[in-house]
């Protein structure tokens, strides 16, 4: 018996060798038969994978230290998320035709690396948002470092969505971040959290990398979102993006009114133009009129269509139920009067409306009401 048992087990030892080789060379057949499918250029962005060849990355010539399993793969996230994102990047591209040629002006002008200009991007998409902590314009000011640099901000102008005012302010700001730190990675990472959390944050970790530091959640990406962005960016052919038709510069002329615009449609209307021109062009006038500023003798520098060359500085007409406490950041509600319209006056939205005075879906409004309307 134990001599059978032996012999059964080297027949089925035998066997399985046998089908083993079976299944090897029919699973080789299959292979050698199977079609692998060209991707083409358009597709290649929802499978491409294949990004650890992109391991040499900068930001503004300070080398990221992709070597680092913790640091490719916070970038690998980004960049997958973003790559794939086709209306974002679509949309990025084409805004970037209209703003870029102004800001890479301005930060060359500036003596800033032109990569600082994906950090905007990365913030409002090219867009004059707003926030809901606050932060607003293409470059997300909050009010308070905003003011801090002189710019108006009131329930009747915002200065935060003037993009050349607000470039200005982001570029006094980031070099003296650099001047602080001496790392643009670290000053991109104050810009998010503020040069005093940053600070704090390596004077009690004891480092001075961003990549080494343990942050919040949001600034622990920032900075790998804007490298995300910069390499599509930078390299639309390569990701499926090369056909997209870029927005042109808007052309215009600037004009300055040094006295107040009691009524700015009636004011638009009296120099050829229309209120939407004017609010288009200049969405740092959050109101319907222009107040006048003790403080700002030089006036406003209010953006016209190219082929308007000259103005009537100002009109004496006065919108009736225009607040006289809205430069204030206080607006009192009218008989008549909706959070919609009253949202349209002040450049907010009905929902910010409600969310500065605490009022729920079902609140009523009535005249005589003090809503808060500031910035």
């Amino acid at each position: 018996m134990k001599h059978f048992a032996i012999l059964s087990t080297s027949a089925g030892v035998l066997i399985l060798i046998l089908m083993l080789s079976a299944s090897s060379q029919d699973s080789s057949q299959i292979k050698s038969s199977k079609i692998t499918p060209e991707i083409s250029l358009q597709e290649k962005p929802l499978f491409y994978s294949n990004h650890a060849l992109i391991d040499t990355l900068y930001f503004c010539d300070e080398p990221v230290p992709m070597t680092e399993l913790d640091v490719f793969e916070r970038f690998e996230r980004d960049f997958l998320i973003n790559v794939n994102d086709r209306t974002q990047i679509v949309m990025y591209l084409k805004r970037a035709g209209r703003y870029f040629p102004y800001i890479e002006k301005r930060l060359k002008d500036a003596g800033l690396h032109d990569d600082i200009k994906y950090l905007v991007v990365a913030e409002s998409a090219l867009l004059n948002l707003r926030s809901v902590a606050g932060a607003a314009g293409f470059w997300q000011l909050m009010p308070s470092v905003a003011r801090s640099y002189g710019l108006i901000v009131d329930g009747a102008i915002d200065e935060r969505y003037n993009l050349e005012k607000s470039t200005d302010v982001a570029i006094a700001y980031l070099k003296k971040s650099y001047k602080k730190f001496r790392s643009w990675s670290l000053a991109a990472a104050s810009y998010n959290m503020g040069v005093h959390g940053t600070n704090d944050e390596m004077r009690f970790q004891g480092e001075d990398s961003y990549y080494d530091l343990w942050l919040n959640r949001e600034t622990a990406r920032y900075l790998f979102r804007i490298l995300a962005i910069k390499e599509v960016m930078e390299n639309p052919e390569a990701y499926g993006y090369g056909d997209v038709i870029l927005y042109e510069p808007i052309q215009k002329n600037e004009v300055v009114v040094k006295s107040a615009i009691p009524n700015l449609a009636y004011w638009a209307k009296k120099n050829g133009l229309s209120y939407k021109h004017v609010k288009l062009l200049n969405p740092w006038i959050r109101g319907r009129r222009i107040p006048k500023y003790a403080s700002n003798k030089k006036g406003f520098k209010i953006s016209v269509p190219k082929n308007i060359k000259s103005i009537l500085n100002g009109v004496s007409y006065s919108y009736a139920q225009e607040n006289d406490l809205l430069e204030k950041g206080i607006y009192i509600v009218k008989t008549g009067e909706t959070l919609q319209s009253i949202a349209n006056k002040c450049g907010l939205t009905v929902q910010e409306l409600r969310l500065k005075n605490r009022l729920k879906k079902d609140d009523d409004i009535f005249p005589g009401m003090k809503l808060k309307v500031m910035p």
